[in-house]
């Protein structure tokens, strides 16, 4: 059957932003990760951290700070049979890494993160734009959520 498609490119394009900024995110907050969300318009991240330690106003400057240094992302490949290093980087230890044709897909935000990841993300950071953290949540005794929205 032949079908015919169209990417919603602006609509792509914002969840591609906000997935390399949860990528920030994450360079900022040191904790390993336990869930995500990213949307078009917001998305976020819970952080196994016991204590409540995170500022609003210091996640949105830090973020901004390193949006506006306009870091390359580069995508990169990994054999998976280095699994032990990938899991080293792996913030979402939960979540093993897709693997594809015996490799990982590995993002890298010039010296701020390298994770792997199977999602779509902007060339350079400067192209997210200024985002704002706008809540942060206790989710359980462990569970911080930071919910992050663009300006």
């Amino acid at each position: 059957a032949q079908v015919n498609a169209e990417i919603d490119w602006d609509r792509r394009y914002r969840h591609m932003k906000m997935h390399t900024c949860l990528h920030l995110l994450c360079s900022i907050i040191d904790a390993p990760v336990t869930g995500c969300s990213i949307s078009a318009d917001k998305g976020r991240l819970d952080f196994d951290l016991p204590e409540m330690t995170l500022d609003k106003d210091s996640i949105t400057r830090d973020l901004n700070a390193l949006i506006e240094q306009a870091h390359e992302v580069k995508t990169l490949s990994m054999p998976a049979s280095e699994y032990a290093t990938l899991l080293q980087i792996t913030r979402t230890q939960a979540v093993a890494p897709p693997v594809i044709q015996g490799s990982v897909r590995v993002i890298d935000i010039a010296g701020v993160d390298i994770q792997p990841c199977g999602g779509t993300h902007v060339a350079n950071t400067k192209e997210i734009g200024q985002v704002f953290c706008e809540k942060i949540e206790k989710k359980s005794k462990h569970n911080r959520r930071v919910i992050l929205r663009f300006e």
